[in-house]
This record gives structure tokens, sequence and C-alpha cells, in this order.
């Protein structure tokens, strides 16, 4: 019975996390595609609220990045975890004036502004994937970014710094989806070559150079899904 535990605790938790997200999944008024706004506090290492203008709170995703979990469904990925968080809250403590600027996408199902997160200048997605404590995270059709993000991830990579110094860490989507026992996307890309695949041969694609898709809507040009006929042919796209 003992060990059977952790699996229901977190089957539980996952339950009431839907169950609290659905309760905001309307889409959030906001006051244009980029707004100014204050740093109200930081969760973890990619998430924050602010408050814009008119006083109104956003919970902001940053776009394109992933950080490791410091708090899903009960577990953390432990002290990459907590340095990304206060990382971010270095850059983006509370009180300071940001930039948020939205994409295709401004906002995801469970109402989160989906953002790029602009202070002094900087864009802070960029500086957590420079200092290896993010992996990016390119979801289609939200591409503006994708290209300079994809860059410093690749170059953090290979220099491994940060969290890709510890081969025992797992890319922080890898982890969700290993809790929840199922993915969120259903199709992943290449951003350097344009093809896209079924999510099960993402290993193919350099963790830095990849673009999920949710919804096979948002396979357009310049992507091309490639046929598993194809591939096994060695044909070109």
């Amino acid at each position: 019975m003992t060990g059977l535990l952790p699996g229901f605790r977190r089957f539980i938790g996952y339950v009431s996390l839907v169950s609290r997200r659905r309760r905001f999944r309307r889409a959030p008024d906001l006051p244009g595609e980029r707004f100014r706004a204050e740093v109200v506090k930081t969760v973890d290492g990619d998430t924050l609220h602010v408050r814009d203008e008119r006083g109104v709170i956003h919970s902001i995703r940053m776009l394109s990045i992933d950080t490791p979990e410091t708090h899903f469904l009960g577990t953390s990925q432990g002290p990459w975890a907590d340095a990304a968080a206060a990382r971010l809250a270095e850059l983006a403590p509370d009180g300071a004036e940001v930039e948020i600027q939205t994409d295709e996408q401004p906002c995801d199902a469970y109402g989160r502004v989906l953002g790029y997160v602009i202070s002094g200048g900087q864009l802070i997605n960029r500086v957590l994937l420079e200092e290896g404590l993010a992996i990016t995270y390119i979801v289609a059709p939200n591409l503006r970014h994708a290209q300079e993000l994809s860059d410093a991830a690749r170059e953090s990579f290979t220099a491994r710094r940060g969290m890709f110094s510890d081969p025992s860490v797992m890319l922080p989507y890898e982890y969700r989806w290993s809790m929840r026992g199922q993915s969120s996307a259903r199709l992943v890309g290449s951003l350097s070559r344009g093809e896209v695949f079924d999510l099960s041969e993402r290993e193919r694609i350099p963790c830095w150079d990849r673009v999920f898709f949710f919804d096979a809507r948002d396979v357009r040009d310049p992507f091309v899904r490639v046929a598993a006929e194809r591939r096994a042919r060695g044909e070109p796209r």
C-alpha cells in the first residue's frame, strides 16, 4: 500500500491542478501587444505576476523558455530549479518595471499571459538561456524571437553552462510529461530545417532546435510535415 502512495498523490495533485486551472481559461484583457507593468512577484524560473498600468494583475508564463520545475505535482527538480527561480527574482525583482511583449497567442489555455519579459533593455527570456538556467520550449505559432533564443540555448548547451553541465537533469518539459504520463504537444519540428515529425521522434532534433506543435493546423510555412514512409525511404521533404 505504501508503494502506491507517491503515484496516488501525483494523481490527486494533477486532478487538483487541472480543476484549479479550468477556472482561469478566460483570455485576459490586455492593454496591448506590448505593455509596461510592475513586478508583483516571481513564482519560479519562468513565471511571474505583474500589475499593468491599470492596476490589473496578470500571471505571465515566459514564452519560448522552460526552466526546471520547483513545484510540479508536489515534486521539484532540485537545485537547478531553485537556481533558475532565484535568478529570475534577481532579474525581475518585486517592484521592478518591465515590459511585456506578446506573440500570436497572447495567452494559454489557463488564462496566463504568454510573454517575453524585457527589463533594462534585456530580454530576460534570453538571459536565462544564455546562463544555462533554461532550455528553449518554442511552441508554434509563437516564433517572434525563436531564432535568437534557439541560438542562445545552443551556445549554452555546447559550452555546458548551468544545468547543461549536469547530465542528471531532465529537460523540464520531459520531466512534466514523465510525471503526467502524457505530453501536451502532438508534433515537433526543426526550427533550422523546417521539418516536422511525430513527437515520438523528437530525438532526431537537437533540444535547442525544437519547435512544438500542440495543433497540427499550426504546421504552416516554413514548416512541412515529413511523412513516415518518406523518412523510411530517406527521401527529401
